[in-house]
């Protein structure tokens, strides 16, 4: 690869990577070639900077982890909620059962984004069972109804 330099108020060249140091190239010295957009110094190209002397050559930065900032532990899925079931047992079921239901629901997704992620499931698997509990207690409180509404119809026609 043929490269120019420009030194000295006039540009020099074509020279051959290893011809560089005899015509004076230094870190500062700015250069060309064929399929560079510009002119820029030695010191930033990068197959230019084994030539110059160490005190020359461009720091080179060591990526550091930052504390606190290391890969990211893999998180397991987010258990699911229950939101609309327990919404759905508070307003066709049986209330009291369906609103702890909903505060269940509702603290999922606050333990799981804490990182607390046993009391998230813990949390999810409550509000379902309230959710559950809604319903059997409503289907069983319709059976007595029906049950004491039937009663009443048969004792009536003795």
């Amino acid at each position: 690869m043929k490269y120019y330099m420009h030194t000295g108020g006039q540009q020099l060249g074509p020279f051959e990577e290893s011809e560089l140091l005899s015509h004076g190239l230094t870190a500062s010295t700015m250069v060309w070639r064929e399929g560079m957009p510009d002119w820029v110094a030695a010191s930033q190209v990068p197959e230019l900077s084994h030539l110059l002397p160490p005190s020359q050559q461009p720091p080179t930065y060591q990526q550091q982890p930052q504390p606190g900032y290391g890969p990211q532990p893999q998180r397991p899925a987010m258990p699911d909620t229950y939101l609309v079931w327990a919404i759905l047992a508070t307003l066709l079921c049986c209330m009291p059962f369906g609103i702890v239901s909903i505060v269940k629901a509702s603290q999922v997704s606050s333990l799981y984004y804490q990182g607390n992620y046993a009391e998230a499931r813990a949390a999810s698997r409550a509000a379902r069972n309230w959710a559950i509990a809604s319903a059997v207690s409503s289907g069983a409180i319709v059976l007595v109804y029906v049950a004491v509404f039937f009663g009443a119809v048969l004792i009536g026609q003795l």
